[in-house]
């Protein structure tokens, strides 16, 4: 017995975080295929993904997904393409094209975010205080919820923190050789963080931009001559030629293509930033800023505070306010200290950089804000509350400072506890009938329709397509895509199929998925009452039917004609097939 308490006493950090992460993984995977949001983003990323893993990374494109769905005067703004080669390792590792193993990368990322913030907090945190927010962090619901599906900005947590910790560790390394493999930790945070979502790469370029001009005091008349010394010059090169080797390896497919097609996603890169923003006024963009800010966090601290309205919300956003008031009033008094250590003060400078920089990027796009701009600063509410603890060991009885931060995490994690819970009682509703959801935070748009629901649909079309016959569906515009995946998905070379259209194809077979309250009522609307239900099957959020057009005029010379969408990428097999035709 006594064996086992020494155990424990030694152990109790690993073996703390490991309850975290078996618990945290649980949360992440549990109903992970069936609830997955697999809607116009993800399908479409599948469908191109789909063609790499099957036919060979010649396929895999040099850019990755477009920066919003505006179209700019030489196409889409596209960011690089290191998700969707996240998404092609899945695929080839697990040997599938199912929609849930494109999921997996985030998962992964997600998981490893918890021990990497852990090792981050312990750059300033004792083991307890680390242990506690990373706690917090590993069951925040929104997340979780940012966990359990396939998108760009979803792994930009886990680089986010690469990149600071590999920072903080270059700029405090006394080992030479060391620093540099901490710089190169950085660079790779840097460069693959900037790949998936552009407020990402402002987000990182800057709060690193900060933290180094700080840290080295470049203000200072005497810094910047002694940066100028031959010795000082040598080891600058070397970090430089570091920094710019990982970018080049990591960004070559963006040269590549930036080479192919002249620089054109350059020019829309300068074209969206240099676009108009939202017409308000500053001081209207402020304010809103303030706002949005305070809901967010709030969503990511307590599970609450995702409505339209704040006013039902004020003990979740009373809690948040003062959560980030002590975070910054604590970190500037940390500061002030004169026995704090270089290490210590680049943590709080970190802080302060991390919160100024995204709290100044929110402010052009206030309007416009939704959860997935806040995963830049998932950890900061939980950082914040850490500091509160420390403070409270520093000036009261440390068994009373305890108890009461166990007592606070404690509350927190049962917040967001019930927040989840809620969710996936909401999630597994779905399955079985049209149950109303709130808490799919990701879009606007809220239907409860998930993987399993699409599936099913899919499958019962396919178990009732007529060999020979021409499969037409009808459904929302944001299920077009995922049917289209779903329908291909089935490797069925004879199955021909397309969106619905009223035409003479004398081989139509034709299927309506449309919600399940509203009944065929959209299919009406659009087509006429001209319809004859021949039978029909109910998948929770969503009913799917077979359907005839009796009054319908046939043509016996009709042909199906593909609808194909141009490329504004270019594709590895593009950069092959050029050296290929030099040489015949």
């Amino acid at each position: 017995m006594q064996k086992l308490k020494n155990y424990l006493a030694k152990n109790y950090v690993w073996l703390t975080l490991l309850v975290i992460l078996v618990v945290a993984i649980f949360v992440r995977t549990y109903e992970f295929d069936n609830w997955l949001y697999f809607k116009m983003d993800q399908s479409r990323d599948a469908l191109l993904i789909s063609n790499a893993v099957e036919n060979g990374p010649q396929n895999l494109p040099l850019l990755g997904a477009r920066a919003g769905a505006v179209k700019l005067k030489h196409g889409f703004l596209r960011l690089g393409p290191i998700f969707y080669y996240f998404q092609y390792a899945a695929g080839v590792i697990f040997h599938s094209t199912q929609p849930y193993v494109y999921a997996y990368p985030d998962l992964f990322f997600s998981i490893l975010a918890i021990p990497l913030l852990y090792l981050l907090l312990r750059l300033y945190f004792s083991k307890r205080n680390s242990l506690l927010i990373t706690a917090m962090y590993a069951f925040s619901f929104i997340i979780i919820q940012y966990s359990r599906f396939a998108w760009n900005p979803n792994s930009l947590q886990f680089f986010l923190l690469l990149s600071f910790y590999g920072l903080l560790k270059f700029l405090n390394e006394t080992s030479e050789k060391r620093k540099r493999w901490w710089l190169a930790v950085w660079a790779i945070g840097m460069t693959i963080g900037s790949q998936l979502h552009f407020f990402g790469f402002f987000s990182l370029v800057g709060i690193s931009g900060l933290l180094i001009v700080f840290h080295f005091q470049l203000w200072k008349k005497e810094r910047l001559l002694a940066s100028l010394k031959k010795e000082a010059l040598k080891k600058i090169a070397t970090y430089v030629g570091i920094g710019v080797l990982v970018f080049a390896i990591f960004y070559t497919p963006v040269f590549i293509s930036e080479v192919r097609k002249n620089g054109q996603n350059t020019r829309n890169f300068f074209e969206a930033i240099g676009s108009k923003p939202a017409n308000k006024p500053l001081t209207a963009k402020i304010s809103k800023t303030v706002t949005e800010n305070l809901k967010y966090y709030c969503l990511v601290t307590t599970s609450q505070c995702y409505g339209s309205s704040l006013k039902n919300e004020l003990p979740a956003i009373s809690v948040t306010g003062l959560i980030l008031l002590f975070g910054a009033i604590l970190t500037f008094r940390k500061l002030r200290e004169k026995k704090i250590s270089i290490a210590q003060r680049d943590f709080l400078i970190l802080l302060i950089a991390w919160v100024a920089v995204f709290t100044i990027l929110t402010v052009p796009v206030s309007f416009q804000l939704r959860p997935r701009f806040f995963i830049v600063v998932f950890a900061l509410p939980f950082i914040c509350l850490g500091l509160l603890f420390e403070y409270l060991e520093e000036k009261i009885n440390k068994q009373w400072a305890i108890a009461i931060a166990l007592l606070l995490t404690a509350g927190i994690i049962a917040w967001n506890t019930h927040g989840t819970y809620a969710w996936f009682k909401e999630q597994a509703k779905s399955q079985k009938s049209a149950f109303i959801v709130k808490r799919t935070l990701i879009l606007k748009a809220k239907d409860g329709v998930t993987l399993g629901q699409l599936q099913g649909v899919t499958d019962w079309m396919y178990a009732r397509h007529q060999v020979g016959s021409t499969l037409y569906y009808y459904v929302k515009p944001e299920h077009v895509r995922p049917l289209e995946f779903l329908l291909t998905n089935k490797r069925d070379k004879k199955l021909n199929f397309a969106t619905l259209k009223l035409n003479g194809d004398p081989n139509a077979q034709f299927f309506a998925v449309t919600p399940t309250k509203n009944g065929l009522d959209p299919v009406t609307k659009k087509f006429g009452n001209d319809i004859e239900i021949v039978t029909s099957q109910k998948f929770g959020q969503i009913t799917v039917y077979e359907i005839n057009f009796p009054k319908r005029v046939v043509s016996s010379s009709f042909k199906l004609k593909k609808s194909g969408g141009g490329e504004d990428r270019v594709f590895w097999k593009d950069v092959f097939t050029f050296h290929t035709s030099n040489k015949q």
